[in-house]
């Protein structure tokens, strides 16, 4: 055999030993390939569902606004979240308020008399909302409810409650200043003197015992400190009569 031809055998066991090698190499227990790109299992993005519960409308609430015919939670730009009509069942909003408020109210019962029905008085701090109750001499009365009779009424005595602001349209509240207010043009005063000023206030009708229709007047009015320097409450709804008092 010529020295060429041993040299040739030599260099095709070689390659024939580095593949059995390599062979035997990859397939040796716990021996893997990392994946490329294209075997990776893609893993879906959770819905924006999952990432972020929606926000409850009652978080966005900034104010508290006697309006005539309703009181209205408002956010920050003066939107209004909710609302609730002085002639509505006063238990949603009792509920609606002791969430926005952050804490139960303390209750107080009065027993009212010839003029007043007998009533709870739920208070927030500065902020009260008056439950009225048709019982004893006023059972069978408030029978629908109507402005002059309505299931609660409100009343703020100071400009807010747990950090919530306390106001009307305007913008008045109590603490605001009376002299201010008394020189805002548009305000109007009760002829009867039964009722404080007012600014806010609707016209709608309403029905006698005799079946007779008129148009009566419900606003939100201001009554003054002791002293008469500022606003000592703001109240709603309340009747306007301009003959004589109910």
């Amino acid at each position: 055999m010529s020295r060429r031809q041993r040299v040739g055998q030599l260099l095709l066991g070689s390659f024939i030993i580095a593949g059995l090698i390599t062979g035997c190499t990859a397939s040796q227990p716990g021996a893997t390939q990392a994946p490329t790109s294209s075997d990776a299992v893609p893993v879906p993005s959770p819905s924006p569902s999952e990432t972020a519960p929606s926000a409850d409308p009652l978080s966005t609430v900034t104010a508290l606004v006697a309006r005539p015919e309703a009181l209205e939670l408002q956010d920050e730009s003066g939107a209004v979240v909710q609302a609730f009509d002085y002639r509505s069942d006063v238990t949603e909003a009792l509920g609606v308020l002791t969430a926005v408020l952050g804490e139960p109210p303390i209750d107080t019962d009065y027993p009212g008399g010839s003029h007043d029905a007998p009533s709870t008085a739920h208070r927030w701090g500065a902020f009260e909302l008056w439950e009225a109750r048709y019982v004893d001499n006023w059972e069978g009365l408030g029978e629908p409810r109507t402005f002059y009779m309505p299931s609660f009424r409100t009343r703020f005595t100071g400009a807010e409650s747990a950090g919530i602001t306390l106001t009307t349209l305007e913008q008045i509240s109590a603490g605001s200043s009376w002299s201010e207010l008394s020189a805002t043009p548009e305000l109007q005063t009760n002829p009867s003197g039964c009722s404080g000023p007012y600014l806010d206030y609707v016209e709608y009708q309403e029905t006698d015992a005799d079946g007779n229709t008129y148009v009566q007047k419900v606003s939100v009015d201001f009554r003054p400190t002791d002293d008469g320097a500022t606003v000592g409450e703001v109240r709603a709804p309340v009747p306007v009569y301009e003959e004589g008092c109910a």
